[in-house]
């Protein structure tokens, strides 16, 4: 029996979600945040974190659902979505996997956050394991209450990377033309991102490149991308931080995604014994567009 459809962003749905969040000057940089829901105890919430090449709005159909219980916070990354996309400097200037999680750090302080169910997915998945290690160091202002790994190769000794992500790597720092927007909807619908139950509709193609497109956050793509070479010379420090968590961990991981492939869950798992794994046949890479209510049940059952 085929599974329904998930109910996807559309445009509409972008411009009330950019309505409901606020900008925050950071480093004097205005980052998109969305916060919503009232906190279960005092400083308690869902902190969240996008991937590449997304934004806070994959997580649309799964905060409302959330923040019924506790507060919730997501935002887009430097570069993604509605947040400011600077193009002087090099990768490292902005962009690094190390200044995401400054980023993230910063925007949970303000929310006064201070216990926190912390969920990450894909590119996000790094900024999460850099910051489960700097909780095991006891740097974070925060504490990690529970951390729900979604997809992503943050062990990219394990990566399989699709024809697009070799050709991005190989491409210089700044595109001197933009990237139309048929491309981008492409790339984000190529084979096996998707699960074949849950194909992306068009409408929800459209919102994904239209915030890559805001502030022509298109012709930095491949500086963006560059993290995935960051996550090599890191990568002891990240699969310890995903791996040796003192808090409970669980990973829930779609398995029919081509690039962040389930052995890398399994992975985490012999590392971890102690993870609760839980594998998704019927998704792929982005369960948090795939399988919303099913994503937000398990955030919830772990508050």
């Amino acid at each position: 029996m085929t599974a329904p459809a998930p109910a996807l962003p559309t445009l509409e749905d972008l411009t009330i979600w950019r309505d409901e969040g606020r900008f925050e000057n950071i480093d004097g940089h205005n980052i998109f945040v969305h916060a919503s829901g009232t906190s279960k105890s005092p400083g308690h919430g869902v902190l969240i974190t996008h991937g590449f090449p997304g934004s806070s709005i994959d997580w649309k159909h799964v905060v409302p659902r959330v923040a019924l219980h506790t507060r919730v916070v997501v935002s887009d990354f430097l570069g993604f979505g509605q947040s400011d996309k600077p193009t002087d400097g090099r990768f490292e200037a902005y962009y690094s996997i190390f200044t995401k999680a400054d980023q993230v750090t910063e925007i949970a302080e303000r929310e006064g956050l201070k216990e926190v169910v912390l969920v990450i997915h894909d590119m996000g998945q790094t900024v999460g394991a850099e910051l489960m290690a700097r909780h095991e160091e006891g740097k974070l202002p925060f504490r990690i209450k529970h951390a729900i790994v979604l997809n992503g190769s943050t062990l990219v000794d394990m990566v399989h990377y699709v024809e697009q992500q070799v050709k991005m790597l190989e491409a210089p720092d700044e595109l001197t033309e933009g990237i139309p927007a048929e491309t981008l909807t492409g790339f984000i619908a190529h084979d096996g991102l998707f699960a074949k139950e849950r194909s992306p509709n068009q409408a929800l193609l459209d919102v994904m490149a239209a915030q890559i497109l805001t502030h022509d956050g298109d012709r930095l793509l491949t500086r963006l991308n560059r993290y995935q070479l960051e996550r090599k010379t890191h990568l002891d420090r990240w699969r310890d931080g995903l791996t040796k968590l003192s808090a409970p961990t669980t990973v829930c991981w779609g398995e029919q995604d081509i690039n962040a492939k389930v052995e890398m869950a399994h992975r985490m798992k012999e590392l971890n014994p102690d993870i609760d794994l839980h594998i998704w046949k019927d998704c792929a890479h982005w369960p948090p567009i795939e399988v919303p209510e099913r994503l937000a049940k398990a955030i919830v059952d772990r508050l």
